[in-house]
């Protein structure tokens, strides 16, 4: 089925994350003078953020803070007791306040969403189903993944976006009667794209026995009613039977957890009784309960809207500036996840290092979250940004990228090969090649 053939990574990754830490583009550390914001303090030095994925800038939120505080006035730092024993009332306020997010669909709250992943998986599928990985999964989604196989589930995994890999799979389930799961991101965190939702929802009706189980950690509160994601909008606010949600609190949200969203009850209970680290790992902590439940009445307030809108101004204004440059864009305009296409890591390096000296602190993205000629620069808009600090960011990648090329003896045509029809304009797309971490569970 146009699967992603197995590779051994570990040495390659730890080639190459060497690499990035030496060149100083990776595992930096920020200092502790003042809260990250529109600027990151780095090395003695303050750079514009457009690394980090706050995307409405709710950490800062004054209203939220004073939810963590009063919080722990109320309930203190803790509360460690397996939710199998009881449960906080906060837990199941925020829970109630989320289901109205999610126009009442059953929602469980997790310290984490990797905590999710391995308690939902493993809790719904089964001996006999098949489970079909995008190759750009988040990789929490892809570790979890792997406990299922040892409950008789069949992994595969395919290439980016490849749904004529996943309808063979759908056909040969028809006989069977098997059940076929597709994991799959709704806003990719490294690309910046988005999940084909309109034409999932397609092969849904074409194919009972396709489920869908959609991480949408990227696509929440900048985008839909009440912040509710991409994904959950596009389904027109309904998730079917057969749709699994998984969010998170830590990005647009500003706070912190992982969220799961039920398309029935019946699998609601299934997980809520028998999902994992619901009985074995801690809750999340009264003053995030506090803060999550702080931020959820935002979004479910006017004020979202208007916050989405500040951020949606943003993003176009920066889609024309990258549009008019040329740049090499793989990204989503829709999003405010940002990928310039790079291609060897070795590019990436010089990039990256050339924005940091600059003073803008993006992201270096290569082997093993993309395949190892897919390397490239990531960025992120937030509301901490403004007008000024987007142009500055623009005209410095079109200045730098040709010299990042030069230096690393690559041009322009050695980019447009490595991605092909990703980049707009572009002409097909090479054949998948192995080598993302992803390929681990295939």
């Amino acid at each position: 089925m146009a699967a992603v053939p197995y590779q051994s990574s570990a040495d390659t990754a730890e080639r190459l994350i060497a690499e990035a830490m030496r060149q100083g583009t990776s595992h930096l550390t920020t200092g502790l003078d003042e809260p990250p914001g529109t600027f990151l303090r780095i090395g003695g030095r303050d750079l514009l953020n457009f690394g980090t994925c706050g995307y409405l800038a709710l950490e800062q939120d004054e209203r939220i803070q004073r939810g963590a505080v009063d919080a722990i006035a109320r309930f203190g730092m803790q509360f460690s007791v397996s939710r199998s024993y009881v449960a906080s009332g906060l837990n199941l306020e925020l829970e109630e306040l989320l289901g109205e997010m999610y126009e009442g669909h059953p929602v469980l709250v997790y310290s984490s969403t990797s905590l999710c992943h391995i308690s939902v998986l493993p809790a719904l599928l089964g001996a006999g189903d098949h489970a079909v990985l995008d190759q750009q999964v988040h990789f929490s989604v892809q570790t979890a993944a792997q406990l299922v196989r040892h409950q008789g589930v069949e992994l595969a995994m395919v290439r980016h976006g490849d749904l004529d890999a996943l309808r063979r799979r759908l056909r040969r389930s028809q006989a069977s009667g098997e059940r076929v799961w597709y994991l799959i991101d709704g806003v990719y965190s490294m690309f910046g794209d988005v999940a084909p939702v309109e034409e999932l929802v397609r092969l849904m009706e074409e194919y009972p026995a396709l489920h869908l189980y959609v991480d949408d950690a990227h696509g929440m509160s900048w985008y839909g009613r009440h912040g509710a994601g991409y994904v959950f909008e596009r389904l027109g606010r309904r998730l079917g039977g057969r749709v699994v949600l998984v969010t998170t609190l830590a990005k647009g949200f500003g706070t912190i957890g992982g969220v799961a969203v039920f398309p029935t009850g019946e699998a609601y209970e299934k997980v809520r009784i028998n999902g994992g680290p619901l009985m074995y790992s801690h809750p999340l902590p009264p003053p995030m309960l506090g803060a999550a439940i702080a931020s959820a009445r935002i979004h479910l307030s006017a004020r979202i809207g208007e916050l989405q809108a500040e951020l949606a101004e943003r993003r176009e204004y920066c889609n024309g500036l990258l549009a008019a440059a040329g740049l090499p864009v793989v990204s989503d305009p829709r999003t405010p996840v940002y990928y310039l296409g790079l291609g060897e890591p070795e590019v990436s390096y010089a990039m990256v290092r050339r924005m940091l000296d600059e003073g803008f602190y993006v992201n270096q993205s290569s082997f093993p979250v993309v395949p190892l000629k897919k390397s490239g620069l990531r960025f992120t808009l937030t509301r901490h940004v403004g007008r000024d600090h987007i142009r500055a960011l623009v005209e410095a990648l079109a200045h730098h990228l040709p010299r990042a090329l030069h230096e690393t003896g690559r041009t322009t045509a050695d980019v447009r090969s490595a991605f092909g029809r990703m980049l707009p304009g572009a002409g097909p797309e090479p054949a998948p090649e192995a080598g993302a971490a992803a390929t681990r569970s295939g």
